[in-house]
This record gives C-alpha cells, sequence and structure tokens, in this order.
C-alpha cells in the first residue's frame, strides 16, 4: 500500500517509473508544496505553476536525492526558491492587463462585436505584432486569449506538446514581448 511507503521506498519506486509511486508521492506532498507557494504570496495560478515546477524538478533529480528522509525539507526548500523567483519576476515585469485587454477585445471583434475607429487600428496592430511575435508564442497567446471557450491548462498543454508547469512561464514571457513589440509599433498605453 502506497501510504506505508516510506520516501525511500516511493522515490526507488519512482526512479524505477513505477507510476503509482509517483502518484503516492505528489499526492503525500501536494499539500505541503502548495501551502509553501501559497503562504510566499503568490496567487493561485502562479501557485500551480510553482507546483508544476517544482514536481518537474523533483523528477529530474530523483537520482540525486540522498537521503530521503529530508524530502519534505528538500521540497520546502526548492517551492520557496521557486515562489521567490515567480514574485520577483512578476515584480520585474509590467502588467500584462494592457495587452491582456487588448487581446480581449480582439477576441470580441473576431465574434463579431463593432468597433469604433481606434479599436480597428489596435487590432490591426495586435494582428501585426502576433505575427511578428514568434509562432509558439503566437500560438500560447492565442489559446489564452482568443481561443473560443477558453481551453484549461491541461487542453493547452495537449496541443501545444508544453508541460502545464511551462505554461505560466512562457506566458509571461511572451506578453512582455508582446508588449515590447506593440510599444515599438507605436500602440498607446492608454
Amino acid at each position: 500500500m502506497p501510504a506505508e511507503q516510506s520516501d525511500g521506498e516511493l522515490l526507488a519506486a519512482c526512479a524505477n517509473r513505477e507510476a503509482w509511486a509517483w502518484d503516492a508521492l505528489v499526492d503525500r506532498y501536494a499539500g505541503l508544496v502548495y501551502s509553501v507557494a501559497l503562504r510566499a504570496g503568490l496567487a493561485e495560478d502562479d501557485a500551480a505553476d510553482v507546483f508544476q515546477t517544482v514536481f518537474a524538478t523533483l523528477l529530474e533529480h530523483l537520482q540525486n536525492i540522498r537521503a530521503p528522509q529530508g524530502l519534505a525539507a528538500w521540497l520546502i526548500t526548492t517551492t520557496k526558491r521557486e515562489a521567490w523567483r515567480v514574485a520577483r519576476r512578476a515584480q520585474r515585469e509590467p502588467p500584462a492587463s494592457e495587452v491582456v485587454g487588448t487581446l480581449a477585445a480582439a477576441a470580441a471583434w473576431q465574434r463579431g462585436a463593432r468597433p469604433e475607429e481606434r479599436a480597428w487600428a489596435d487590432r490591426a496592430l495586435i494582428a501585426e505584432a502576433l505575427q511578428e511575435i514568434g509562432e509558439r508564442c503566437r500560438r500560447l497567446l492565442t489559446l489564452l486569449y482568443l481561443e473560443p471557450g477558453e481551453p484549461s491548462y491541461d487542453e493547452i498543454s495537449a496541443r501545444l506538446k508544453m508541460p502545464v508547469g511551462s505554461i505560466g512561464p512562457t506566458r509571461a514571457r511572451c506578453l512582455a514581448k508582446m508588449r515590447e513589440i506593440l510599444r515599438r509599433m507605436g500602440m498607446d498605453e492608454g
């Protein structure tokens, strides 16, 4: 029974690619990782991104964990570091609300709303910026902000063949690029 297994036994089984062991390990420590991320002041979406990153890091470093009894401490430290990194990045990056709002307006236009003259010009700039931003960012931003039905991170992950934990950080980088392109193109802020 997985609940009776020690961390060392679960880590060894995970190293042998036993799916039940990985599930048991994630179940055992999910609450800890989320609570540390949330206590660091992150929003739930960012905490979910941190959760994904921490467990992806654990998966990458399974063979390097020499003291399985210290797994909880390792997870706490790794989660704190990732949460601080996410929080610092959020402080450095300008708010994405301007780009998100404009993309939402473009989505409304695509659904047939009748825009004002300035909105038409803005949409043309956005379409041009989306062509310039690069395929990966264009596909991600389109799925996140322009796709009807608002696909979940799991759906986006499957469609883009991108780990769920990479979506948030990639979104942030793409929005920063988009904002810079729009600024360079002369799109007024406001």
